[in-house]
């Protein structure tokens, strides 16, 4: 058999046990960026990357892809699994039309190129969870570094866009975590959620809370194995909902700092009644609608995370209520609501009350995803326990996404944003004061700018 590794999720997993398996495939690149069929418009073409198999193909920017293998692709959380499914040396048929021409493409598919950082070493590897699939992870060292390095453990966000950033986007982002990854002298590790990049296991858009947790404990074991991790020096750095994730999975590994970037601390439902509000005023709604959608949301939402029901189900019971909801039948923001439901199930701010390392907190003044009561909660908490552990940078203009706007309604409207290298320069900050003291020692509330 060729090409064969050892896993060491498998160590980690069953004790001394080893097996080999063949690597993860790579994902495949289309090298073309498609528009997502939405309101009953099909799949469309906008532009390609040099090179591009599709345009080989003889495919042409405006075209709207139909069909793949003749499963049809009109439905946008359906077509995303679908092109997350497809691995390098996959041959495809693709089934598009350009006006009223039917147009038939068959096309091998080549990988995904890897990730390239300038003045990082990075590595690619896998953990096995115990859900009996592999997920990829992203071992990244500034260039050059020696010796066992503290480990940073990146849990991701809600949506289902990976953590990798092989074609360069400009995300705040991948921006923030690319400084940290330079400029910080750690080991910092990201873990691809299941059936995301090269990932195994479920769909994303099917895949539950529980599962994604699978992921990210096999991803820390998997950390904390490697030859160039220091294990005593645990840092769980969690973004946006993986900012509450964080502590949660704190109470399983000795840390020895959390990070939280963007996160929630109370219940799901609370967060969701805030973002829902601020969403209508920001849109300019006017008081009466906000109002109005605001009982609804409230019933909505405790028969969907408290009740169990599906938003279909909901709104077959209560027909007026359609105005009000702007996603799908069995699911939010790409993910299905038996997530969302899971989310509610969790303690976050208990898991909070038991933090005692090091904790910097960081929120953007124009977060309008994530409410300033979220990341006040948390930090209210671990002050509690001890003053001295809690480092809150709270970046002015700063959006979820760590661009900076000049009011709240730009950053809703993410016009004329930019990134805001301030807040990674906190996060390393913070990392070298933990790394060369073993504590965080004064408490802090920061208003910085850059």
């Amino acid at each position: 058999m060729r090409n064969l590794i050892v896993l060491a999720g498998l160590i980690a997993l069953c004790g001394c046990c080893l097996a080999v398996a063949e690597p993860l495939a790579r994902r495949a690149d289309w090298g073309a960026a498609i528009m997502p069929p939405t309101d009953g418009k099909p799949a469309t073409l906008v532009r390609f990357r040099e090179g591009s198999v599709l345009e080989r193909a003889g495919l042409r920017t405006g075209d709207a892809i139909v069909a793949i293998d003749g499963a049809p692709l009109d439905d946008e959380i359906a077509f995303r699994a679908r092109l997350r499914r497809l691995r390098e040396g996959q041959v495809v048929r693709i089934s598009a039309r350009r006006g009223g021409e039917a147009i038939e493409a068959r096309v091998t598919l080549p990988a995904m190129r890897r990730e390239s950082i300038e003045g990082v070493d990075l590595r690619y590897g896998e953990a096995l969870s115990e859900r009996g699939y592999r997920v990829r992870t992203y071992t990244s060292r500034p260039a050059g570094a020696t010796g066992k390095l503290p480990v940073v453990v990146f849990i991701p966000w809600l949506s289902c866009d990976a953590v990798e950033n092989p074609l360069d986007a400009d995300d705040g982002w991948s921006k923030m975590l690319r400084n940290v990854m330079r400029n910080a002298r750690v080991q910092l590790v990201r873990i691809e959620k299941p059936g995301v990049g090269d990932s195994e296991g479920p769909d994303c858009s099917e895949a539950g809370l529980d599962e994604d947790l699978a992921a990210f404990r096999a991803g820390i074991r998997a950390a904390l194995a490697d030859p160039g991790a220091d294990p005593r020096r645990l840092v769980l750095f969690g973004g946006s909902v993986g900012g509450a994730l964080a502590p949660i999975l704190a109470r399983e590994f000795d840390v020895r700092g959390l990070i939280a970037a963007g996160g929630f601390t109370r219940t799901w439902l609370e967060h969701m009644l805030d973002i829902e509000r601020r969403r209508l005023t920001l849109s300019g709604k006017p008081p009466e609608h906000v109002n109005a959608a605001m009982r609804m949301f409230a019933s909505f939402y405790d028969r969907v995370l408290n009740r169990g029901d599906t938003p279909a189900k909901v709104l077959a019971d209560n027909p007026a209520w359609r105005a009000y909801w702007y996603d799908a039948p069995h699911h939010q923001y790409g993910r299905p609501i038996r997530y969302y439901q899971q989310l509610q199930a969790l303690d976050v701010e208990g898991a909070w009350q038991q933090v005692n390392v090091p904790t910097l907190i960081v929120w953007g003044e124009f977060d309008w995803i994530m409410g300033r009561e979220e990341s006040d909660r948390a930090a209210a908490v671990v002050r509690a326990r001890d003053p001295a552990l809690l480092t809150y940078e709270i970046r002015p203009g700063m959006d979820h996404h760590f661009k900076s706007y000049p009011t709240a309604a730009a950053a809703f409207q993410e016009e004329g944003g930019t990134y805001d290298a301030g807040a990674a320069q906190a996060i390393v900050a913070w990392l070298e004061k933990l790394g060369a003291k073993g504590v965080v020692v004064s408490p802090q509330i920061c208003y910085t700018s850059y």
